[in-house]
């Protein structure tokens, strides 16, 4: 039985990564994290002691002060490597960053250094990392505003609203469930790789998106059609929107009567 630990459950990506690895209860057992845990000593270590595998999910992606969304992301990362180093941990660390690394943000920046934080740790006491570069992640329950354009857009038409786009390029995405399920195998793998790119799988323009999360709505949420859905991206995409859409305001819908 693997003990599994994940910092940021509660977010978009921990709580499905969460969810799927609680189905597999003869194969791993979930340790509980609470995020305050990382600011009392005592807490931390025993989580870290509890655990053969540890996903560390946990930073802040939006911020009206970028230093505050670099120096959080940081601090959370080496308060988690002096509780490896207190308890002399041999757990195989998993660490989410993103393809924003290369990219001049404090965001990119604070994941680039997290990831070397942990990698410094893993060469100097034999450990083991996998550092996850991971695009664009969409799905069911993201945060709007937060987490993804996708989420923000999703959120925005399921209630009428006139969503913008800011600068129409092309986005390398991944779905939750698809992250999920590669994460899960990282773990089962034993994986040791310090710079792991995640690929995408899909690419579409913002425009695109927009257009067919506006199809969505007109066809489904407004008609009461299910939409041609040409793609696993549009399956994806669909599946996505439904969740944005207030179900309880929604249903139950009669059917129209045709003779």
């Amino acid at each position: 039985m693997v003990r599994v630990g994940i910092t940021g459950k509660s977010g978009f990506i921990g709580y499905h990564l969460y969810q799927t690895i609680n189905l597999f209860k003869e194969e791993f057992t979930l340790v509980e994290f609470e995020k305050y845990y990382f600011y009392e000593q005592l807490k931390l270590d025993d989580f870290v002691s509890s655990c053969d595998v540890i996903i560390h999910l946990a930073a802040l992606n939006r911020h009206n002060e970028p230093e505050v969304i670099y120096e959080t992301n940081v601090s959370l990362v080496k308060n988690l490597v002096k509780a490896l180093e207190r308890t002399e941990s041999k757990a195989h660390l998993i660490i989410s960053s993103s393809t924003q690394e290369e990219r001049e943000s404090l965001y990119g920046k604070s994941k680039k250094e997290g990831r070397k934080l942990l990698s410094d740790w893993a060469k100097k006491k034999n450990g083991r990392l996998s550092g996850l570069i991971i695009p664009n992640v969409f799905g069911p329950f993201g945060q709007p505003y937060y987490n993804s354009v996708v989420a923000t857009f999703c959120y925005q038409i399921a209630r009428g609203e006139y969503p913008k786009i800011d600068v129409d390029g092309d986005l390398k995405l991944i779905y939750v469930g698809e992250l999920v399920e590669k994460i899960i195998q990282v773990i089962r793998d034993n994986d040791n790789t310090h710079e792991l790119l995640i690929a995408h799988t899909a690419e579409a323009k913002v425009s695109e998106i927009l257009a067919k999360l506006k199809y969505f709505q007109n066809s489904y949420q407004e008609t009461g059609e299910i939409p041609a859905l040409h793609n696993d991206l549009d399956f994806k995409l669909f599946n996505t929107y439904r969740s944005y859409m207030d179900i309880v305001s929604y249903f139950p819908k009669k059917f129209i009567q045709h003779i």
